[in-house]
Formats: C-alpha cells, structure tokens, sequence
C-alpha cells in the first residue's frame, strides 16, 4: 500500500523581505522572552510559535487582509464558499537549527488547515505521517507554496538541519462554523 495522504496544492504567495524580516525579528524577539522565562525542559529543541499568543499581538497580522482573501480563496476554490459561514485563525512557526515539531494533527479545532512556506531552506522539514510510520513529503516547500489538508491528517516537522538558514512559516485552520 503507497502512502498518499490528501493534501493540496493552494498557490505561491510571497511577502516582500521588508516584512518578512520584520516578523522574523518580532518572532526571535518573542522567543527569546518565552525561553528566559520557561524552564529548560527536553522539548527545548521545538520551535517558536505565536500560536498562543492573542490574535491582536501576533506579529504576522501585518498580513490580515492577505490572508483574508487566501482563506477565501481555499473555501471558493473546494465549492464550499458559498454553503458555509467559517472561522479562521493563523499563527507563525520559526525554525532555527535543530529545531523540529512533533507529529499532529487539528481534528479537534478544525475542518481544513494549510500551511504557508514563507522562508524556508532548501530542506523539505514538513511531512505527513500516520500512526505507523508512514510518511510522505510534499514536494510543495518553496518560498511562497501555501498547501491545504484536512485538519484530521498528522503532520509533523523535522529538525531544521540548515545552520543560518531560518525557516518561517504560517500555518492556519479554518472551523466551519454552519453547512448549509
């Protein structure tokens, strides 16, 4: 049996570097607060994530109105747009050296996620996996690719293995909130 996960390919959406260095900065920056106030603990190789913070001071919000119209797009694009109402919600993922996340997945909060590889090293750190060891790596993790699966599917991040190479991404989920 062949591994294949269903995942789609949305479009490449790229920011200009300005902002791009700008929320690396403001991540970094928040990082660097959450580890001097965190213990040290076995899990201080994962990543850095504005997942927890509220909405309005997530750095990545300098791109609400794009991703706006990217989430619109998806729920147009799968014929859903116009039968549903939906929630959405994003947040930015930094990846330094060494750093990974463990594999899971959004069933619980969500209908379709997507990721969007905003500055990514040549490695491809994203992959599906399963409950047994199978594992698929879209070939889709350039600078700009934005994929989508249902929120259902494991996915997990290996340890970025590119020492100066920074890998930034936003991921996101959409909650259908009505069918019609």
């Amino acid at each position: 049996m062949n591994f294949r996960p269903p995942y789609w390919y949305h479009d490449n959406i790229k920011f200009n570097q300005e902002q791009l260095k700008q929320l690396e900065s403001e991540i970094k920056l928040l990082g660097s607060a959450q580890r001097s106030s965190a213990e040290k603990d076995s899990e201080s190789n994962t990543h850095l994530t504005t997942y927890f913070l509220p909405e309005k001071e997530r750095p990545e919000k300098i791109f609400n109105k794009t991703y706006h119209t990217i989430v619109e797009d998806i729920t147009k694009k799968i014929g859903i747009y116009h039968r549903i109402a939906y929630t959405y919600t994003y947040w930015s993922q930094l990846y330094e050296k060494g750093m990974a996340h463990k594999a899971h997945h959004h069933a619980l909060v969500s209908a379709i996620s997507w990721v969007h590889f905003i500055n990514v090293p040549k490695q491809k750190c994203f992959r599906f996996t399963d409950t047994v060891g199978n594992t698929l790596v879209p070939k889709e993790q350039k600078n700009g690719d934005l994929i989508c699966f249902p929120s259902w599917l494991w996915h997990e991040v290996l340890p970025n293995e590119e020492a100066g190479n920074t890998r930034i991404v936003v991921a996101g989920n959409i909650t259908i909130n009505h069918y019609d």
